[in-house]
Order: structure tokens, then C-alpha cells, then sequence
């Protein structure tokens, strides 16, 4: 497991330049610095001694492992992510982070690692009644999320008769469907798995993605050597076989194991 997790501040930063010498610098300096926002379940989440587990955190120690090298986890909240990587305290920022035309214009990012979009979940009572989100393009039908659940989705033109109310955070949008004070409730891909894991007995999804959005790692502009050895490392790993493994494990297993009885 990785350790050493930490909170960065202006301390630590790289120290032999950007560009095609972050590489270098990472062998150099024995260590290799990810960036993350611990707390997203299933990729970044605290575990025992304050060590990080998850998706990212398995795929993080891997990359250190190919490098050689040691793994340090930077932690911070989201939106110092990529400053904090332009600024030379991480090498790389994997963070369950999708790639838009807004962080494109931040950072460079690898190939896609995954892909995602968004989904809605229903209550299972109601899972006949509204098999696809056209179902829900009715008057009287009530649809919740959280700030930023929709992503770039533009709800008023894809449920034009439907009302919709947003929510601080997802486990109150979630009981609000529970509750059946709302019919659906549309949110990113993982949240959406994560709550019908949870109230697997009442809430449901068809899973099926409602928009295209790749999930990369990001690294700093111009640094076109460091991402060229990611992309090769991704493609590695996708055709060994051990990137499907740590997908069944945090993706499907750790899910299957949320609906287990207790």
C-alpha cells in the first residue's frame, strides 16, 4: 500500500525543471509524487495507518513499481489538484479525474485509463416505469443531483417537461429517490454504482452512460517525456491483463462486496 500520504504546500516542489527532465527527476529523487483528493470511493479512500486503498491508489503503486522508485501520495482538495501539479509539487495527478476542454487548457492528460459518463438511478419500485432517461420526460416527474452531478449534461433539453432540484451532497440526493420524494436522481457513474451498492434492496440503475467522458492522469504542459512513458505504461498494463484485474477488484468486487448481507 502506499505511504507517506500527505497534504502538500509549497515545499518539496521539483527542483531540476519541467518538461522532459520530470523524468529524470523522479529517478533521480527515488520517489515518484502523485497528486489526489482522497475520498472518492472506489478509486482514492483512507485506509489503515493512513495509508491510501483504491482504483488509483493500486494503479499509483504500479507505475512506481514499473519506475522503480518509491510511491508518495500528495494530497489535496480538488481544485488545487492541477495548480498544485503546475507548480511542481506532484509528477503526475491520478484522481478518478476526467478530461474536458476546461483541464485541457491546464494540463496535458494520457490516454484514457477508463471510460465513464454519467447514469441515473431510480427507485426500485419504479424500475419498470422508467427503463431509460426518456422515461423521465414527463410532467410531475422530479429529478435530483448534487453541484456538478450533471457534468456537461444539459438537463433542461434532455428532460424538458421534468422539474429538477439540486442537492449539497450525494447521500441526501440519494435518500431523496429512497425516500420516493424524487424519481431519479443523475450523477457520475461511480456515485450512481456506489448508491445502489448501498440500497441495493431499493435504489437501481441500467447503468447505461449518459454522456463520453474518459478518465487520464494529468501531468504539467510540455512535458511531453514524462507523458509519453505514462501512455506506454497505460498501454502496458491494459494489455498484460493488470488493469482488468484491479477493475474487478475495485470496480466490481468491491461493489458485489457492498450488497453482501451483513
Amino acid at each position: 500500500m502506499p505511504s507517506g500520504a500527505e497534504k502538500t504546500s509549497g515545499a518539496g516542489k521539483l527542483t531540476s525543471g519541467t518538461g522532459s527532465s520530470t523524468l529524470e527527476a523522479i529517478k533521480q529523487r527515488g520517489e515518484l509524487r502523485v497528486g489526489m483528493q482522497v475520498g472518492y470511493i472506489p478509486f482514492q479512500m483512507a485506509g489503515n495507518g493512513g495509508s491510501v486503498i483504491g482504483f488509483d491508489a493500486d494503479m499509483a503503486e504500479m507505475a512506481a513499481k514499473s519506475l522503480k522508485v518509491a510511491l508518495r501520495i500528495v494530497r489535496n482538495n480538488w481544485q488545487e489538484l492541477l495548480p498544485s501539479l503546475v507548480a511542481g509539487n506532484a509528477d503526475v495527478v491520478i484522481s478518478g479525474m476526467t478530461v474536458t476542454s476546461e483541464r485541457n487548457a491546464e494540463a496535458m492528460f494520457t490516454i484514457p485509463v477508463l471510460e465513464t459518463g454519467r447514469m441515473f438511478l431510480v427507485h426500485s419500485m419504479n424500475a419498470e416505469r422508467f427503463k431509460r432517461i426518456q422515461d423521465l420526460n414527463q410532467r410531475g416527474i422530479f429529478v435530483v443531483s448534487v453541484p456538478g452531478g450533471l457534468g456537461d449534461l444539459r438537463l433542461k433539453e434532455l428532460l424538458p417537461e421534468a422539474s429538477y432540484r439540486e442537492f449539497p451532497d450525494r447521500a441526501h440526493a440519494a435518500k431523496e429517490v429512497l425516500e420516493r420524494r424524487a424519481h431519479a436522481y443523475i450523477d457520475e457513474e461511480f456515485a450512481i454504482r456506489l448508491a445502489c451498492a448501498t440500497h441495493s434492496q431499493f435504489l437501481t440503475s441500467n447503468f447505461a452512460p449518459l454522456s463520453f467522458e474518459p478518465m487520464a492522469w494529468a501531468v504539467r504542459p510540455n512535458d511531453a517525456h514524462w507523458l509519453n512513458w505514462l501512455n506506454h505504461f497505460i498501454r502496458q498494463v491494459k494489455g498484460d491483463g493488470r488493469l482488468e484485474e484491479t477493475k474487478k477488484k475495485w470496480l466490481h468486487d468491491y461493489f458485489l462486496d457492498l450488497r453482501a448481507p451483513r
